[in-house]
């Protein structure tokens, strides 16, 4: 029997058993939620990850549901399958997906005000020039 963080012992049968489950699971047209899968199952969502560090197949599976949600939810949103507000909170929340701007800046990534300071014009550098000395 393998223990999973002092839980009840699960063996390593009962963890490819829901390797196979998980992949039938993924196979239903209403399954998305992963949380689900694990309550339906009865037993916490938090059990998917210590089945994933005990077992090499239920680890291959896992990780190939969270990208199989990921393209889900992604694809669900794009087609208007879904809420498009509540996608995007999951994507950024379950698959870690950001919804913010990075600029690059070509010259000093570094010190992004050296290189607004080289296209302005030289009065303005001197002001700046003057309270650093």
């Amino acid at each position: 029997m393998q223990s999973t963080k002092g839980h009840p012992p699960y063996t390593q049968e009962f963890i490819e058993a829901e390797a196979e489950a998980l992949e039938r699971w993924m196979q239903q047209s209403g399954s998305i939620y992963l949380k689900r899968f694990s309550f339906d199952r009865g037993y916490s969502h938090q059990r998917l990850p210590e089945f994933a560090e005990v077992n090499d197949r239920f680890s291959l599976t896992f990780a190939r549901a969270r990208e199989w949600q990921e393209m889900r939810l992604a694809e669900g949103g794009l087609m208007g399958e879904f809420n498009e507000d509540f996608c995007k909170f999951v994507m950024a929340n379950a698959c870690g997906w950001s919804d913010k701007t990075q600029i690059t800046l070509s010259g000093n990534a570094d010190n992004p005000l050296a290189f607004i300071l080289k296209n302005i014009d030289g009065k303005s550098r001197e002001i700046v020039d003057e309270t650093d000395g």
